[in-house]
């Protein structure tokens, strides 16, 4: 009879520290894949149309990583948000920013298609176009 309430507090003591890892592995600001978490929080803020959030988060970001991979993909994702809240010049620097990057992927020329497009600059446009 005295150990039957012993069990129910091992459970207890057990969630609870599965609690704090996964709290401190998933919500942590200072976790040591920091870059990763911003990365999948601006996918998802992308996703869910929260643009400004997304340049927030993106801005973080690149000032905690320095990787070119990292940077590239950074770039590109504020480059889409800048695109969807209609402003089309900041959208053509970061778009820049990472085809200084990687001159040969294509998803930042797309960014920056999309944005010049809208801008109506055709001779850019046929520039890049061409390449």
């Amino acid at each position: 009879m005295k150990f039957r309430y012993t069990k129910y507090l091992l459970w207890f003591t057990l969630g609870a520290i599965i609690s704090l890892v996964v709290y401190t592995r998933f919500f942590s600001e200072k976790i040591v894949d920091n870059w990763q978490h911003l990365h999948h929080q601006a996918h998802i803020a992308l996703h869910n149309e929260k643009y400004e959030h997304v340049i927030e988060i993106c801005d973080q970001a690149i000032k905690a990583d320095t990787s070119p991979d990292n940077r590239y993909l950074i770039y590109v994702k504020k480059a889409k948000a800048l695109n969807k809240l209609h402003r089309y010049e900041e959208a053509l620097k970061s778009a820049d920013l990472a085809v200084t990057i990687y001159p040969k992927k294509e998803e930042a020329y797309l960014v920056k298609v999309d944005a010049l497009f809208t801008l109506g600059a055709e001779e850019e446009l046929t520039t890049i176009l061409n390449q």
